[in-house]
């Protein structure tokens, strides 16, 4: 996640500026919006997986022995 953060509000803004020669408030604030957008994303997604997945798992002692 901190990664994740890094990679939209400092590097992505950097060469935003470098090479398209964007205003830095614009970048940096676009940057920003995307880190929140995307880790929010990112946790409701993975919290319905995580969900679904758990509802999957057998419970201790369902199996019947034949």
């Amino acid at each position: 996640m901190i990664a994740h953060v890094i990679g939209w509000v400092v590097v992505a803004p950097v060469l935003d500026i470098l090479i398209y020669a964007e205003p830095a408030n614009k970048v940096f604030a676009q940057g920003v919006f995307a880190a929140v957008s995307n880790t929010v994303t990112g946790v409701i997604v993975g919290g319905l997986l995580i969900l679904a997945y758990t509802k999957t798992i057998a419970k201790k002692g369902s199996l019947d022995q034949e």
